[in-house]
């Protein structure tokens, strides 16, 4: 059975160019949800992930590495490490809107062999909703849930 990609979406009343920066940049998104996230932007980079207040405590990493990068529109990688390569590859699309903000589109195609695997993939889908939701807050209100951002 093929199993289709994950797709989420949120409208943020910004200009394109400031949401770009907010998710395309060296610290990744600390502001609202990772601790301590590096991204290297370039094509090649590699991308460091790690959640530790989200996670009540416990330290939760994982890597990716960019494979296209057209900014202020586009960044492709991979992540979630697992075998010898990734288990997810994810798009990102910036658009801008008639509604003065931007729209961001994430397409995340996720392997899935077996039932842990589609346990993961149902999980990254619920967080990519959460990690749009709260980059909406942070973005809009400079509101972020995280304890001591």
């Amino acid at each position: 059975m093929k199993i289709p990609p994950t797709t989420a979406g949120v409208h943020i009343r910004a200009p394109l160019e400031k949401v770009w920066r907010v998710f395309v940049n060296e610290n990744g998104w600390d502001g609202w949800f990772t601790d301590g996230m590096k991204m290297e932007l370039k094509e090649g980079g590699k991308i460091f992930f790690r959640w530790f207040r989200k996670t009540f405590g416990e330290e939760v990493t994982d890597e990716g590495i960019i494979h296209r990068l057209e900014p202020p529109n586009l960044i492709e990688f991979s992540w979630n490490t697992y075998e010898d390569g990734f288990r997810s590859r994810v798009k990102m699309e910036f658009f801008p809107s008639s509604y003065n903000g931007t729209w961001i589109q994430i397409e995340d195609h996720t392997i899935v062999l077996s039932e842990e695997d589609m346990k993961i993939k149902l999980e990254c889908a619920v967080g990519w909703g959460e990690m749009l939701t709260l980059a909406k807050i942070w973005i809009e209100y400079g509101i972020s849930t995280l304890e001591n951002p």
